[in-house]
């Protein structure tokens, strides 16, 4: 988990160093004071490296700065993200193909950010203003996947309930759906839209699965809070055989895309 850090991290690493050079410290006395190496204590402060509670406190002695430091880390913890927002971009990345399951919203990928923000508000009330900024930089930021030279071949079923079942506004919803057009008109994305009554299995629950052009194919499920990565191989058959059945039963994608249209004029 420190290989890359996560935003909450730098920032509270920036302001940790702050407060170090205001005391006229160096890295290596309080890497030495609170029990670290000055590698360790240096990730730390350019928001590489976790920082853990205790380290936090032992910090606050060492630079004598009362409970700076230790307010400063629980306001990091109140804005971190959660773990599956960090997972999900690095195997969109690493993936040479990613097949996804959606009965209820457009899928991240695919989202605008009118949508997005709206889909955020809706679905995560209780958040802060700042984490719920952070959470739509991060789904932004995955869309420019779509736009790179190694983008993964997307395939997506949907059902149709995500074309009507409105999310934001009116305009939002014309919007989000003129942008799936657009991105299948333009070969970025393969899409079958699954009708209601299609009989099919494992139509409850969002799923996705991830090729690999050099390590075993994962998948994941989304659940109320977070996502979920599967890799015991017996659940990734499961996945498959799903998808492929699912696919089955939806529209082709020309008639799929026609169904995208009439749904967006709808929106008016």
């Amino acid at each position: 988990m420190d290989r890359e850090g996560k935003p909450e991290w730098a920032v509270f690493g920036s302001a940790v160093r702050r407060l170090r050079k205001k005391s006229e410290r160096t890295g290596t006395y309080v890497a030495g004071t609170i029990g670290l190496s000055p590698t360790m204590y240096s990730s730390i402060e350019r928001g590489k490296r976790f920082c853990l509670e205790g380290h936090a406190a032992r910090i606050d002695k060492a630079l004598a700065t009362g409970d700076q430091v230790m307010r400063l880390w629980i306001q990091m913890m109140s804005d971190q993200l959660p773990d599956w927002f960090y997972k999900v971009p690095e195997l969109e990345q690493a993936a040479s193909e990613i097949r996804e399951y959606q009965p209820l919203v457009a899928p991240g990928l695919v989202q605008t950010k009118a949508y997005a923000k709206a889909l955020f508000k809706q679905e995560r009330p209780w958040e802060r203003v700042q984490a719920m900024a952070r959470m739509l930089e991060a789904r932004t930021s995955r869309w420019e996947l779509l736009d790179s030279d190694t983008c993964p071949l997307l395939w997506f079923v949907l059902s149709d309930r995500v074309l009507r079942s409105p999310v934001g506004s009116a305009s939002c919803m014309r919007e989000q759906l003129d942008h799936l057009v657009a991105l299948i008109e333009q070969d970025k994305i393969h899409l079958q839209v699954l009708p209601a009554e299609a009989p099919a299995p494992g139509k409850d629950g969002p799923f996705r699965i991830y090729g690999f052009p050099d390590k075993p194919t994962l998948a994941s499920a989304e659940y109320m809070t977070g996502e979920i990565i599967i890799d015991t191989r017996e659940k990734l058959r499961q996945c498959e055989v799903v998808f492929g059945a699912l696919q089955a039963a939806a529209l082709p994608p020309e008639q799929s895309l026609d169904q995208i249209k009439k749904a967006r004029d709808e929106f008016q």
